[in-house]
């Protein structure tokens, strides 16, 4: 092989790795032109979403400080509310304690006429509705007037005390004991028929005996007495709101009771 054979050859292997140089050389630029297009499409979508992030948590951060003060808001409101309640629970109990307070008699401490007259309106009612028989007790202490008179008012007071006490001892829980009026007592016994009316009344007479109270000015007796008139009726219902009759029934028995020499019980045969 000649000389200018192998300089021709080695020529042609230096133009050879030229171009494949070459050929490297562009596909790196091409390379690193699409490098540098992804890593402006990466930064540009990191920082959209690094924005997007920084707005959500602003978001997040104004939605909590919505979120305490609307809780810091109901919690004071809750606070008024309690207070207000308190209030109103407070008002409630004091009107219902003056209401009770209303329909009790401030002496002897047992219900007063008013609580007498709407106990009884409430039970004829509804024993007119159920058909069943409403019992009433009328009790007078005896010869009261001469015992204040030989006693004094205040030994009166404390005389009608012992007398409140003794009957309202011979009585169930949904029986009423009241102040009637003055010396006299009202027993309701709902559910009662005439027999089992009599029955109470005799405790209540035999109790208040028993109680042993001094009565130096008694025509009847040494001691405090009571005369106690029954009545019993069923109510009819056209006559719902009319208690009248029972009561003057008590009332008459209580007349003859005095009549006849105090100290006893009277009913209608």
């Amino acid at each position: 092989m000649t000389t200018s054979t192998v300089k021709q050859n080695e020529l042609n292997k230096l133009r050879a790795t030229l171009d494949r140089l070459q050929n490297e050389k562009l596909d790196l630029q091409i390379a690193l032109i699409t490098s540098n297009e992804h890593g402006d499409l990466l930064q540009e979508h990191l920082y959209r979403l690094g924005t997007s992030l920084t707005a959500e948590v602003q978001e997040r951060q104004a939605a909590e400080e919505r979120l305490q003060t609307l809780v810091q808001a109901i919690t004071r409101e809750k606070g008024d509310l309690e207070i207000l309640v308190q209030i109103l629970i407070d008002q409630g109990d004091n009107s219902a304690e003056e209401g009770e307070k209303a329909r009790v008699d401030g002496l002897t401490q047992i219900a007063n006429r008013r609580r007498f007259d709407e106990y009884l309106l409430q039970e004829w009612a509804r024993h007119a509705r159920i058909q069943q028989q409403l019992s009433l007790l009328i009790c007078d202490v005896d010869h009261f007037k001469l015992y204040n008179d030989h006693y004094g008012h205040q030994a009166g007071d404390e005389c009608l005390k012992s007398v409140a006490k003794a009957i309202a001892q011979c009585v169930r829980i949904n029986d009423l004991v009241a102040r009637y009026g003055g010396e006299e007592f009202a027993v309701v016994l709902p559910h009662t028929d005439r027999e089992g009316a009599v029955r109470v009344a005799e405790r209540a007479r035999s109790a208040v005996a028993a109680a042993a109270l001094a009565h130096a000015a008694s025509p009847v007796c040494g001691q405090v007495t009571v005369s106690i008139g029954v009545g019993c009726r069923t109510p009819q219902p056209r006559d719902a709101t009319d208690s009248r009759t029972l009561i003057e029934e008590a009332d008459r028995n209580l007349y003859l009771a005095k009549h006849r020499g105090r100290n006893r019980v009277t009913h209608q045969d």
